[in-house]
């Protein structure tokens, strides 16, 4: 069980009374939205509540995908800290089409995650990072890594010296990840694994994550990371089907979340805000073990 940072816990949840209702509301405004756009205009109007500048970077395609008939995105960016030198932490925020053609919820894919930089942001407006940290809030993940593909295009020039992803983290007590390989990739996967030890957290390392945001990163040469949050025993069945020695597991032992993502199912019920503040709180740590 994570039994890390109770007190650090709480001071990220913390902004008005009843703080974790808060939370909760913050991820329920996503999931009410029946479009991407209506996403788009909820996240920036909770980022506008809080206070937190942002800047929004506008990204093409040029046909529709699928059934999602958009085929222009928004990122939603924000920058704290000082330095030439960043880390970049994503999470999308647009959620996927089910058959039919309606909008998912999209409370565990993806809402919970974008409320996770919701919490940072606060935290960073209030205690600038010690380094530059510039956090994005992706489109079009759903569609094919678009809107990350177009910010690692338009920001070839930036100093990113890592990147964290934000994906599937709403409830559960096992932080699961993966990290690009190469020997670029070294110091950050000791500064997770760094993390996971000063906070005493259960982590569960991948060989390779489901693809995400973080893969045009890594593809750019950037050290990359993907983070998810998960119970223990729904982790280690997601981590056989990935391709562990006993990979190929029966219907029975499918893990719950994949009957979640991308169905009528992925609803705020599915949310636990004690799981999202933990998160908050690692990813919150692992940004400063790789500033050092």
């Amino acid at each position: 069980m994570i039994v890390f940072g109770a007190g650090l816990v709480l001071s990220l949840l913390i902004q008005p009374a009843q703080p974790s209702l808060t939370l909760r509301a913050a991820v329920e405004r996503l999931t009410t939205s029946t479009s991407n756009e209506q996403r788009f205009e909820a996240m920036t109007a909770l980022l506008r509540a809080r206070n937190i500048p942002f800047t929004v970077e506008r990204v093409t395609i040029a046909q529709a995908v699928g059934a999602e008939p958009r085929t222009e995105g928004r990122n939603i960016v924000a920058s704290f800290g000082t330095g030439a030198a960043q880390t970049v932490v994503g999470a999308h925020y647009d959620a996927a089409r089910i058959p039919g053609g309606a909008l998912s919820r999209g409370a565990v894919d993806n809402a919970a995650s974008s409320v996770v930089l919701l919490q940072l942001a606060d935290a960073f407006r209030s205690q600038p990072p010690a380094g530059r940290v510039t956090l994005v809030w992706f489109d079009m993940e759903e569609i094919g890594l678009v809107g990350s593909s177009k910010y690692v295009e338009a920001h070839r020039a930036d100093r990113i010296t890592a990147m964290i992803n934000l994906d599937v983290n709403a409830y559960g007590d096992t932080v699961i990840f993966g990290a690009s390989h190469g020997r670029e990739n070294a110091a950050a996967r000791q500064a997770l694994l760094e993390t996971c030890a000063a906070l005493d957290a259960t982590c569960l390392g991948f060989a390779q994550m489901p693809a995400g945001d973080d893969r045009p990163f890594a593809s750019a040469g950037i050290p990359s990371l993907s983070l998810a949050i998960l119970p223990e025993q729904e982790a280690h069945q997601l981590w056989l089907m990935m391709g562990g020695p006993q990979a190929g597991l029966s219907k029975e032992t499918i893990p719950p979340i994949l009957k979640t993502l991308h169905t009528v199912d992925d609803v705020i019920e599915k949310v636990d805000t004690i799981a999202v503040a933990r998160v908050a709180v690692f990813t919150s740590d692992l940004i400063k073990r790789l500033a050092r």
